[in-house]
């Protein structure tokens, strides 16, 4: 059975979960005529078994955003955990 549509399988490399609030940095095979390769997924139920929408989300409760650059999505990553951590203090 494949993956339904407008979905991929998730490999996260780096998850965190923040005050409850799950962020994932990962890679995924976005689909044809995209670069895009790497995601930086946040908020609950972001994910359903393994498997990831393929298109950009963005609110505050839940987002997923795809990036051709992996450095580009490792600082979105680093760059949502350091806001979700100034909201603790």
């Amino acid at each position: 059975m494949g993956n339904p549509c407008g979905l991929t399988k998730a490999n996260i490399l780096e998850s965190t979960e923040i005050d409850g609030m799950p962020v994932y940095f990962g890679t995924g095979v976005n689909p044809v005529n995209s670069p895009a390769q790497f995601f930086v997924a946040w908020g609950k139920d972001v994910l359903a078994d393994g498997l990831i929408h393929t298109y950009n989300v963005k609110s505050a409760e839940k987002g997923i955003e795809w990036f051709s650059d992996e450095d580009e999505a490792e600082a979105k990553y680093l760059k949502i955990r350091r806001l979700l951590l100034g909201c603790l203090l």
